[in-house]
């Protein structure tokens, strides 16, 4: 077993390969931004609203965390999220493009449900 805490890391190593494979695609069709742009873009940006369910559920996470709560509901509802599916939610339908395309989002991805099976909440 791992503890909510243990679920954090892989979560986080995922988040920024869902992030940097986004920005590898984005700088190819529009060309390379500085570090301050591109977060621009990230925070407000509709290329990458797909990524706010995820982003709200590790903030959940971490709230859950600092609060010493049990973060049971975050973890469920990061596991249906985190089923890749073409014809499901928007975000599913693009993690599953993502994980096509870019090998490290794989491999957190693995790491991720990995923890996910194990967590004690």
């Amino acid at each position: 077993m791992v503890s909510l805490a243990e679920v954090r890391t892989p979560l986080l190593a995922l988040h920024k390969s869902l992030v940097d494979a986004e920005r590898r695609e984005f700088e190819r069709q529009r060309g390379r931004l500085e570090n301050a742009e591109f977060l621009k873009v990230l925070m407000e940006g509709p290329q990458f609203a797909w990524l706010k369910p995820l982003t709200a559920l590790i903030v959940r996470l971490d709230e859950a965390l600092e609060d010493n709560q049990d973060g049971a509901a975050a973890i469920d509802e990061l596991r249906r999220l985190l089923a890749p599916d073409e014809h499901g939610s928007v975000f599913q339908q693009r993690y599953a493009e993502v994980l096509q395309r870019s090998p490290d989002a794989v491999v957190d991805h693995g790491r991720t449900l990995r923890a996910l099976r194990e967590v004690r909440a």
